[in-house]
């Protein structure tokens, strides 16, 4: 894990080369990690070795501190983000994204964003507002921001794979905004995973597991 130099990017972040990243001339898949509010890049960096090694991992960094930590964007109420810093986030993320492919040798065929808490959502704001950037997606103990004002380009979504992971016991985004995620995400026709697990507003084993699997399912192929 190294920390992350790639040229003129906007973002602190860490990075994981893909176990194929010796062979130059040839991109790898790529995995963006996206951590929760109040933490940093470090933080969901620490599920590296349960990650397809195929995948080069990076975990991006929040552009606004909070306490010892950074976040996405402000909130009132949960469900209810800051529009102005969501829609700055956003922009940053984008700019982001397109210099890491190049920065890292990852296809654009084959960028995924994995999320947990807030980063679960601006997961889901980058799939539905830039769904040209990303080829799929999990989140995790999250929701869709859709009270965020964000412009989402709908059409485009459909057939978009999702992975949708939350705690029944969750007392930070209580499990009604995961199940108001499946319902919108059906509704516009996603290609929908989604799992309820008995756990509070936390990354199990389990759903770490089932998470992984995933994700290596949408590369099968790829690395052959």
């Amino acid at each position: 894990m190294d920390a992350g130099t790639g040229a003129n990017l906007n973002l602190t972040h860490i990075v994981r080369m893909s176990q194929e990243s010796s062979n130059r001339t040839r991109t790898t898949p790529g995995l963006l990690l996206l951590h929760g509010r109040g933490a940093d890049e470090t933080d969901l960096m620490g599920i590296e070795n349960a990650l397809d090694s195929h995948f080069t991992v990076v975990s991006v960094r929040a552009p606004f501190r909070l306490g010892p930590g950074f976040a996405w964007y402000g909130m009132g109420r949960v469900g209810t983000p800051h529009s102005e810093t969501m829609q700055s986030s956003l922009a940053q993320l984008g700019d982001f994204i397109e210099g890491m492919m190049t920065a890292y040798n990852i296809d654009p065929a084959a960028l995924y964003l994995m999320g947990f808490s807030q980063g679960a959502v601006m997961s889901a704001a980058v799939a539905l507002a830039m769904p040209q950037r990303v080829q799929g997606v999990v989140m995790h103990s999250g929701y869709v921001p859709v009270e965020s004002g964000l412009d989402f380009r709908l059409k485009e979504t459909e057939g978009k794979p999702f992975f949708v992971a939350h705690g029944l016991y969750d007392d930070i985004i209580p499990i009604n905004f995961a199940r108001h995620a499946r319902e919108y995400l059906t509704g516009i026709r996603v290609n929908l995973t989604y799992q309820e697990y008995p756990i509070g507003h936390t990354i199990s084993e389990e759903s770490l597991y089932d998470c992984s699997e995933w994700l290596s399912l949408r590369i099968v192929g790829f690395e052959s």
